[in-house]
């Protein structure tokens, strides 16, 4: 029977199966090699940005962190070019796990220009010519294994399929006619208004995609309060989206003088952006300027809480998102129960889609099978900060979404020790701590 190492060299395994042959078969690799200590990496399955360990030898149990492989680091960016493993010499800004290590041998795993992984070999003298054919003939054949599956991915990402029905459903929903976006199209403004969390943002972007999904779509949910200020930010945002869209949140906060400037920005007849006004139902505005609220009366859609939706309509939005998520994770070969569907569209614990969707990406980062149940629907973690939305300019939420991505992601990969944790992150065990408690995750 072949060893794991000659099943990833002779064979031609499924792209799945890879993250449980490279352990097996990494410590042989390492042999061959005359490594020392040394990882393999891949791109995270939950953060398409991000590499994960996938194998390691060598190390003790808190395993070792490299800070000079951070992104946007010098050596980072040399590998991310690199098309062919190099050696790195051990020097004062050069740390490796063993003493006796003089440097190690660095190899990317490239699939279509892109780097979706790399081997890192802690070795005892400088590589001669045949370790470094034998590691960039292994990196290649790892990568030969991973197109099929980059294919695939990359063919679902540019559908957009359950976006395009979840903006449907909420324009149905919404009871919109296609009179209201035909005035979008030629006035450029449009009005949305609902309860948090309603889908607001997500109608929105429907809207501008069904005309201008060719330009890009801006979010932005604080104003400058001076005037020459929000005219300098317009003129940036302009070109930010390309001259396509630009989605004004939190409407209900903003000032007299920011409604004048948006309002005569919108009768302008040169090129300029089209303009989606985003506001909380049954608030009330901080003040109003007459022209600026007549002008978004004239086109305005209105959506309905949660509570207030049917169960079709629930299913119809549960599934969409629940694609969304398996896919942003990696995941998409997990099922949803039809008592976990239940679960969600009958519970009373999701009180809007917020709260839906991080009760559904708990889940997914948490399943360990196939399917979600309803016993791994976290309904008590629901509440937490879902991932941060690319064009929202809000940098508080980001931040503190990306925090809590990359803090669930840490904890799945080194199965909740924080130490280890802690180290990847790049932070103390008391911040982690901290941080776990104040994002509802400890």
């Amino acid at each position: 029977m072949p060893s794991a190492a000659e099943e990833l060299i002779w064979g031609n395994p499924d792209p799945g199966d890879l993250r449980l042959l490279l352990p097996l078969a990494f410590p042989e690799l390492l042999g061959w090699m005359g490594g020392l200590a040394g990882l393999a990496t891949l791109l995270s399955e939950s953060d398409q940005d991000a590499l994960e360990e996938a194998a390691s030898w060598g190390y003790g149990e808190e395993g070792f962190f490299y800070p000079f492989l951070a992104k946007g680091s010098s050596i980072r960016n040399k590998l991310e070019l690199s098309n062919s493993p190099f050696f790195l010499p051990r020097s004062n800004e050069i740390e490796f796990y063993r003493e006796d290590a003089r440097g190690c041998l660095l190899a990317p795993v490239r699939v279509q220009e892109k780097l979706f992984g790399f081997f890192l070999l802690e070795l005892g003298s400088v590589p001669d010519e045949r370790q470094i054919l034998l590691l960039g003939l292994f990196c290649q054949k790892i990568s030969g294994l991973l197109i099929p599956s980059f294919t695939s991915k990359e063919s679902r990402s540019k559908s957009g399929k359950g976006e395009d029905s979840l903006g449907a459903l909420l324009f149905q929903l919404s009871r919109g006619e296609n009179s209201q976006l035909e005035k979008f199209q030629k006035t450029g403004t449009i009005f949305i208004q609902g309860p948090p969390a309603s889908g607001k943002k997500t109608l929105a972007k429907w809207i501008h995609r069904k005309y201008f999904s060719d330009r890009s779509a801006l979010s932005v949910s604080v104003l400058p309060e001076q005037i020459l200020k929000l005219e300098k930010s317009l003129a940036e945002w302009e070109k930010m989206a390309q001259f396509g869209s630009i989605i004004f949140e939190n409407l209900e906060e903003y000032s007299l003088n920011q409604q004048r400037i948006l309002y005569e920005y919108s009768q302008r007849k040169t090129a300029k952006c089209r303009l989606i006004f985003l506001e909380k139902q049954g608030s009330q505005p901080r003040e109003e300027f007459i022209y600026f609220r007549s002008l978004l009366r004239e086109n305005r859609l209105e959506l309905p809480a949660w509570k207030e939706w049917g169960r079709a309509e629930k299913r119809s939005a549960i599934l969409p998102i629940f694609q969304e998520v398996c896919e942003m994770h990696g995941r998409p070969d997990l099922n949803l129960s039809q008592g976990a569907l239940d679960s969600l569209v009958d519970g009373s614990s999701c009180q809007n889609l917020e709260d839906l969707r991080n009760a559904i990406e708990e889940a997914v980062l948490n399943s360990g099978s196939g399917e979600i149940r309803n016993s791994e629907l976290n309904q008590e973690k629901a509440k937490g900060v879902s991932l941060p939305d690319p064009e929202d300019l809000d940098l508080r939420k980001a931040v503190e979404a990306v925090e809590r991505q990359k803090i669930l992601l840490a904890d799945k990969l080194f199965g909740g020790n924080q130490i280890r944790m802690a180290k990847a992150l790049g932070i103390s065990r008391g911040s982690l701590q901290y941080k776990l408690r104040n994002l509802g995750l400890g």
